[in-house]
């Protein structure tokens, strides 16, 4: 049975407070981030699994939301940063299986394997990622399942590790497939933002 997750009120606390540091005083600038949060709002809690209507206003709604994150979106707008008695403890574990299904990976043997519209599509090992350039940062991550907790990562400047593989910037996204199946994408202005990592450290 899949289980449900709803935005506790803490949760809803902190986002309200992280969106207060993030919104501009303009009144179109905040009308168009209110459209955008209000059409994920009014849908938390909507089972879209047998309903192809609603999977069709979704969708609409998803391509509405991208055209106005493109609109609003800037390198300098940062997501706020915390300190380390900030950090979320214990971290929420959240998967589609449980703990004792956690998949163990072999850092020694571990490849990051590249692929698409790149100019050097070789693997990367892990020794490999940790002698480029590091960073690190606190702050909130707030999953699409509605919840949020402050966690410290470390890694790569994804821009960085992009220019380094040649990767062609005109791409509208970048897809990940992680060994467990799980697979993603962000667009091309998330995956260039500065605070945007490959991560390798957390917490």
């Amino acid at each position: 049975m899949k289980k449900e997750r709803f935005l506790s009120k803490s949760d809803a606390h902190y986002l309200v407070k992280d969106a207060e540091k993030i919104l501009s005083q303009d009144r179109r600038r905040l009308l168009c981030q209110g459209l955008t949060l209000g059409g994920i709002m009014m849908l938390t809690g909507c089972d879209i699994s047998d309903n192809a209507d609603v999977e069709n206003v979704l969708s609409r709604m998803s391509r509405f939301n991208d055209r106005i994150q493109g609109f609003l979106f800037s390198e300098y707008n940062l997501a706020p940063e915390y300190t380390a008695a900030d950090i979320t403890h214990p971290f929420p574990f959240n998967a589609f299986y449980g703990d004792e299904d956690i998949p163990q990976v072999e850092g020694s043997d571990y490849q990051l394997e590249i692929r698409g519209l790149v100019r050097d599509t070789r693997s990367w090992s892990l020794p490999e990622l940790y002698r480029m350039q590091q960073e690190s940062q606190i702050t909130r991550h707030i999953c699409v399942e509605g919840w949020s907790a402050i966690g410290e990562w470390g890694g790569v400047p994804f821009r960085h590790f992009l220019t380094l593989i040649g990767a062609d910037m005109r791409a509208k996204y970048v897809s990940f497939r992680c060994m467990d199946d799980y697979y993603t994408s962000i667009d091309m202005a998330t995956a260039l933002h500065p605070q945007t990592l490959l991560t390798l450290t957390w917490n």
